[in-house]
């Protein structure tokens, strides 16, 4: 199993391999088609090195994604449960008042 830290060899070299498959891609409109023996060769060039990427490091992108997912929803929440707070002390206060017995 490989391992991959932000600065291992192979998380550098998927990058170039990225980075250098974009550039030949945006330059060399030959590479935008398909070839018999490789196939659709945009995947080759920019998708598969982006999705091995995403492999490697499925971890980290996971805790990422949870964290700005919780960020979200803690900011859209709050609002609602101060509002609601609010109201249901308001609503124990009513229950919780001595009743007034009239003679």
């Amino acid at each position: 199993m490989i391992r991959a830290t932000p600065g291992s060899p192979v998380t550098a070299a998927l990058w170039i391999w990225f980075v250098l498959g974009a550039l030949a891609f945006a330059c060399i409109p030959a590479l935008r088609g398909r070839d018999p023996f490789w196939g659709w060769l945009p995947f080759w060039c920019v998708v598969a090195p982006l999705l091995d990427l995403g492999v490697l490091h499925r971890r980290q992108l996971l805790a990422r994604s949870q964290a700005y997912l919780a960020r979200r929803v803690r900011r859209r929440r709050r609002a609602g449960q101060q509002a609601r707070r609010l109201h249901t002390r308001r609503m124990l206060r009513r229950q919780l008042r001595p009743l007034s017995i009239s003679p």
